[in-house]
């Protein structure tokens, strides 16, 4: 995930306060640690991907936010619940 407002999001703010989220799809759910992702290559990986889903379908210019953005990742702590 790519936070456009940076640290100010509240979310962010969430996570650097209790990384412990849960991660919910359909009906399953994951226990999980949400981490802010430094500069490397995760990061520049994170960056590629938005811009490749979104670039075309987006009637705007992603370059921006793309570059801009805090990564955000969430790794699975737990199996599906």
């Amino acid at each position: 995930m790519l936070s456009g407002a940076r640290e100010k999001s509240d979310w962010v703010r969430n996570i650097r306060n209790d990384p412990r989220v849960e991660v919910r799809i359909a009906d399953r759910k994951w226990s999980a640690l949400a981490r802010l992702v430094g500069s490397g290559e995760e990061d520049e990986l994170a960056r590629r991907l938005l811009l490749e889903k979104y670039g075309s379908r987006y009637g705007g210019d992603l370059s921006s936010w793309g570059e801009k953005a805090l990564p955000v990742a969430i790794d699975l702590a737990g199996m599906p619940g």
